[in-house]
């Protein structure tokens, strides 16, 4: 057994570690609840906020923020982040999940009018892309195929992919076996699909120019923002990985021009993320009301909470509502 671990502390007594540092509680049936639902590590993160600026003391100690929580700081405050975070996170995953069936479609109607099984051969691609070695000298496409084996072996009780064993000697053709790729798996192909294809694919979403190497920016940050959505990890005030850069104003649309104003700081956070998510998913279904009815509505109801907004904690810019992105 590790030496390090720490010990097992009962709910009532996380509870009691809390108020000590001087969070307070109106409710403590509830608060109790709320750690046996939600978990004390879980919680922390919306708890942290609160806490006191770090002193000399707690820099040496490694830590970012002092233990002892802001006069005033309620658990109730950081139960009202973890609901909205909590509903933030579905909605977003609404949307992630039809940029990805979209995706999905449009690579297997561009890449199958080539071949059936396109996406297999280098021909059919950028060899250049493909043939790309990383730094254990393992090719991209290569690399890929590993994956996408991977994948439909996984998926080999699908009825669609047990069909084309049964009819088709296991030959899946890529409309199809865009069915059992993630959004990783499809993101990787479109950057290894031959350029005029991924320009094409690029115009269909509403970018200009020479918008193909952008997108792929944008799948990829979204990619992560997705993976901590289906994965119930906290999106709100998280600090973007993988931030894209400012994309040239031929290739955005106007209505996502604005983000190019928004501060260094402001793109580290979330709404650069949100806004490309309602643009994609306006591309792939214009008929989507996301844009301008699901999340604005949502975003409304965090107003001021302990002092944090949308502005000051998730990067949106003042009078956001007023922008073009999110009109009906």
């Amino acid at each position: 057994m590790m030496g390090n671990v720490k010990d097992h502390l009962p709910y009532d007594a996380q509870l009691a570690k809390m108020l000590e540092r001087g969070l307070t509680s109106a409710d403590r049936p509830g608060a109790i609840a709320a750690l046996k639902r939600i978990g004390y590590y879980p919680l922390s993160a919306y708890t942290y906020p609160f806490r006191e600026s770090a002193t000399d003391t707690d820099v040496k100690a490694g830590r970012t923020r002092a233990e002892a929580f802001r006069q005033g700081s309620t658990l109730e405050d950081s139960l009202t982040l973890y609901e909205f975070d909590r509903k933030l996170r579905a909605i977003l995953l609404q949307a992630l999940q039809e940029i990805e069936v979209g995706l999905a479609t449009k690579i297997g109607y561009i890449l199958g009018k080539r071949e059936g099984d396109g996406h297999l051969r280098i021909e059919c691609l950028d060899a250049a892309e493909c043939n790309r070695p990383n730094s254990e000298g393992e090719l991209a496409h290569a690399l890929w195929v590993r994956r996408f084996e991977k994948l439909r072996k996984d998926a080999k009780d699908e009825e669609y992919v047990k069909h084309h064993i049964l009819n088709h000697g296991g030959e899946i053709p890529i409309w199809v076996a865009t069915g059992f790729m993630d959004f990783g798996c499809l993101i990787r192909l479109y950057s290894l699909m031959d350029k005029r294809d991924r320009k094409k694919i690029a115009e269909e979403l509403g970018l200009g120019g020479n918008g193909a190497d952008t997108l792929h920016r944008w799948l990829r940050a979204l990619n992560i923002l997705r993976n901590n959505c289906a994965h119930n990890n906290r999106v709100w005030n998280r600090a973007t990985v993988d931030v894209p850069p400012k994309p040239s104003l031929q290739v955005a649309p106007e209505h996502l021009h604005h983000l190019n104003d928004l501060t260094n700081d402001q793109r580290q956070k979330i709404y650069l993320l949100i806004a490309l998510t309602a643009h994609l998913n306006r591309a792939v279904n214009p008929a989507s009301t996301w844009a301008w009815s699901a999340l604005p509505t949502h975003a409304k109801k965090l107003g001021n909470v302990g002092g944090m907004t949308l502005e000051n904690t998730m990067g949106f810019p003042a009078h956001w509502r007023n922008l073009a992105l999110w009109q009906k």
